[in-house]
């Protein structure tokens, strides 16, 4: 068969693994994902169990930087999530775009090919280093979850010694984009955990106005804290936006989650900004600032 760069619209031709083909190179091995959510890979040659394990491995670290968890569908991906199958290729314009079908076992002009299926794997984040604010065992990871005492979704460290959720550094180049002040998603919901009259966190959860902080909050985060740490959270600008957009969410998990183990809002204002500027030394990028 030709190849893809000799091929005509209709033709069949050997895919080489090649970068215009759509290929990436994992653990030696040319790769690409299918299927519009990328839940599967196909990798060419008929791989052995451990380059499966390899290649899998290599996608998740390298592409998503991500690392692959025990799990059940891990356990059996080379016995069941694998298969080693025949192709024949056709290229489908002059453009990039081909497609494949699978061809009998005894056709000597197929070609090799293994397709793993990824979708069901347990993974998480792989992050720049952080010491947990309980134990201060270390944590290279992170999961987009919900932390202490917040609805709302973020980027957490969990420590697998104590149990303890803590929101990560963010560690990205500075985004010069001026933003404005961070707005609740309704006027009428809670400022602190963004909950709403019809979808509280809690059954029969009220939101009222406090004028502590002047905002409001709901009954289940204005019952968390006493009033002198919601006076103290205000006075260190919890909730009021920097220029890093989503960095600022994620200082308010960390001031709110902190306040929670009873530590000063001054304080932990102080060590978050220690964690700012140690996430970014560890992650080679210029140090960030909170300042308001």
């Amino acid at each position: 068969m030709t190849a893809f760069t000799d091929a005509n619209p209709g033709q069949t031709f050997t895919l080489t693994g090649s970068v215009e083909e759509g290929f990436d190179t994992l653990h030696g091995v040319p790769t690409t994902t299918l299927g519009e959510n990328a839940d599967h890979l196909m990798a060419l040659g008929h791989l052995t169990d451990r380059a499966v394990l390899a290649v899998t491995n290599a996608y998740h670290r390298r592409v998503w930087g991500q690392r692959i968890l025990p799990c059940s569908q891990l356990a059996d991906l080379t016995r069941l999530g694998t298969k080693r199958i025949g192709i024949k290729v056709t290229k489908e314009s002059d453009d990039y775009a081909w497609h494949f079908d699978y061809a009998d076992r005894d056709d000597p002009t197929a070609q090799a090919a293994t397709i793993i299926d990824i979708e069901w794997l347990c993974h998480e984040d792989i992050a720049v280093q952080s010491e947990c604010p309980t134990c201060n065992r270390s944590s290279r990871s992170t999961n987009h979850t919900t932390g202490p005492g917040r609805t709302g979704w973020g980027h957490y460290h969990h420590c697998r010694y104590c149990d303890h959720k803590w929101p990560t550094a963010p560690a990205r180049l500075p985004n010069l984009t001026k933003h404005r002040r961070r707005e609740l998603p309704r006027p009428d919901g809670c400022f602190a955990c963004f909950c709403v009259p019809e979808y509280s966190c809690t059954a029969r959860c009220t939101i009222q106005y406090n004028p502590l902080i002047g905002q409001r909050l709901c009954a289940t985060c204005r019952n968390q804290l006493p009033d002198d740490v919601w006076r103290q959270l205000a006075a260190v600008a919890y909730g009021t936006a920097t220029t890093f957009d989503d960095l600022d969410d994620q200082r308010d998990r960390w001031l709110y989650s902190e306040a929670l183990r009873g530590i000063p809002p001054t304080q932990a204002t102080q060590t978050w900004q220690h964690r700012l500027t140690l996430t970014a030394l560890r992650a080679d990028l210029p140090p960030q600032s909170t300042s308001v």
